[in-house]
């Protein structure tokens, strides 16, 4: 079946009454049903980005992932990693920087190491959650830009693309930078172009910003699938969430940004022309 908008939206209304469910119960100061309701409202954000962003393809998909959410990100992860062995091979690195490709490695696999199993529980302390909250914060303020040496780092970068790519190509490689040329030489394309280079880039951070929200959404509430919704005979989850805990004092906070993003998610499910009405 196609993920159409509608499809895509039920995922997204749902998460957001999951979430209103949510700070209703957290203002009645029921706190395990509270962070149930926010885990369930993460669940079902990150899986309506997983549809929108076709890293989902069927209903199937969203059901094999279960509410082990994160395996979501794991995979993202090696695919990240399957690119960067590929561009090895191409001899990319001289083109993107072998630094720059070993740090961006390296981070990938600190990021798959943080990531816990499906059955292994974390407590996060204040401390923790205050540097999350710092990291999103931080990354809501930041305004992109272009660097002042743009103009002469991008032509630098492009000829050695086509200095890369054109013993498979010759010809069309040719074609292509007399094309770009062009562009060069014509003030008002090439003010449009760099335009919408700065667009992309915007709208790259802008999404890597809710994405984040996604990811620390469902890794602070990953402890529900363990030991939050059942009780056990020395276990009583009305008792164990309270606002001692820096989870439920923080929950407000963490409630807010994934509000922000589940609507940010909307509107571009909306305007999305790669979905199918």
């Amino acid at each position: 079946m196609n993920m159409n908008k509608k499809y895509i939206d039920s995922w997204l209304d749902l998460a957001l009454d999951d979430l209103r469910t949510s700070q209703v119960l957290f203002k009645e100061s029921i706190y395990p049903n509270s962070f149930y309701h926010f885990q369930q409202a993460s669940e079902k954000g990150l899986k309506a980005y997983a549809f929108m962003s076709k890293l989902y393809t069927s209903e199937k998909d969203a059901n094999k992932t279960g509410h082990y959410t994160l395996d979501i990100f794991k995979k993202a992860i090696n695919e990240r990693k399957r690119d960067i062995t590929f561009l090895n091979e191409l001899n990319f690195e001289s083109l993107i920087g072998e630094k720059q490709l070993c740090e961006y490695s390296s981070n990938l696999n600190e990021g798959l190491n943080v990531i816990p199993s499906k059955k292994e529980v974390f407590e996060y302390s204040g401390q923790i959650l205050n540097e999350i909250i710092a990291i999103l914060e931080e990354l809501k303020k930041y305004k992109f830009s272009l660097p002042e040496n743009f103009d002469s780092l991008f032509k630098q970068k492009i000829n050695s693309f086509f200095d890369l790519l054109y013993e498979l190509n010759p010809k069309e490689i040719e074609r292509a930078k007399e094309e770009l040329n062009l562009v060069f030489e014509d003030e008002k394309e090439y003010k449009a172009l760099k335009q919408s280079i700065e667009n992309v880039l915007s709208n790259m951070l802008n999404e890597n910003y809710h994405v984040s929200i996604l990811y620390f959404s469902n890794l602070i509430s990953h402890n529900h699938n363990n030991i939050a919704r059942y009780p056990e005979i020395d276990f009583n989850p009305r008792k164990y969430y309270n606002l001692r805990k820096p989870i439920i004092k923080k929950l407000p906070v963490f409630s807010n940004y994934l509000n922000s993003t589940l609507k940010q998610l909307k509107k571009w499910n909306k305007i999305n022309p790669t979905s199918k009405n």
